[in-house]
């Protein structure tokens, strides 16, 4: 299948220029969070196979700090990423840039921005889908929080080689290489502030706020180390339904995307 090119644009928001892509087609929008720190074209095989497959229309942010939105000094808040999100959002309807009828999807960290922006804006969007949720509580939370680590720059090359391992080398069987190169390329780009989007999952009461989304909602689970911390989720949201993918072995937005597309579309069109 050939690869769509997206139309690739800029809004401003209230702390920054965000980034995104936008995929258009005749239906519905879905807007992506991306997992930090990677950025919108995480999602680029399963932008390209929903579009192929639906009449769904999709947008991917970067999150302020990563990929190609404004860089930040500090690290700020998931309420800071939904609000900012949120703007940019409000201005593409506004410019009649996208359909209004709104679905929001994340993916680990994006699906803590998704639920954020569901409290704080609940008539933006229709639905939320949550794939996979990363819910700690505030004990285990505190102890991601003092074991966090910062990369540096370093121009020694074997600083690179764990995260070189992890995205490239010793990626899922099945991913392509550019795709890899694509993860990797990202985490270099925000190599010394990408530790803020763990900051800031790290310092989110998911207990105290997952019970406030009442948007209807979608929690899609894998095997994965979120498997137990999803399902914890999924019984504290108010309105939500729950679905497990089958025999997934990591990198689920390469390999398991037709998975998730049935699952989204027969919750969306229910």
């Amino acid at each position: 299948m050939l690869s769509l090119i997206p139309r690739f644009f800029y809004v401003d928001t209230s702390m920054g220029q965000i980034h995104g892509r936008l995929y258009p087609n005749k239906g519905p929008t879905i807007v992506c969070f991306h997992p930090m720190p990677y950025s919108s074209g995480y999602y680029q095989t399963f932008c390209n196979n929903l579009i192929e497959a639906t009449d769904f229309s999709v947008v991917s942010l970067d999150m302020l700090g990563y990929g190609q939105s404004s860089m930040i000094d500090d690290p700020i808040t998931i309420q800071d990423y939904a609000q900012t999100s949120a703007e940019a959002i409000q201005t593409l309807i506004r410019n009649n840039d996208i359909n209004p009828d709104i679905i929001l999807l994340g993916f680990h960290s994006g699906s803590a921005i998704a639920c954020e922006m569901t409290i704080i804006e609940p008539k933006l969007m229709n639905k939320v889908i949550f794939v996979t949720y990363p819910f700690f509580d505030a004990i285990k939370r505190k102890e991601m929080i003092t074991s966090l680590s910062k990369t540096s720059l370093d121009d020694n090359l074997e600083s690179l080689r764990s995260m070189w391992e992890f995205t490239v080398s010793d990626r899922a069987e099945g991913v392509p290489l550019d795709r890899a190169l694509s993860n990797f390329r990202d985490q270099l780009q925000s190599i010394e502030n990408g530790w803020f989007g763990f900051h800031s999952m790290f310092h989110y009461p998911s207990e105290e706020r997952l019970p406030l989304s009442k948007v209807s909602s979608l929690v899609l689970n894998d095997q994965s180390s979120l498997t137990e911390p999803t399902n914890q989720a999924y019984k504290i949201l108010t309105n939500a339904q729950y679905k497990e993918l089958e025999k997934t072995k990591g990198a689920i937005f390469e390999l398991n995307t037709d998975q998730i597309i049935h699952h989204i579309e027969s919750f969306i069109l229910s």
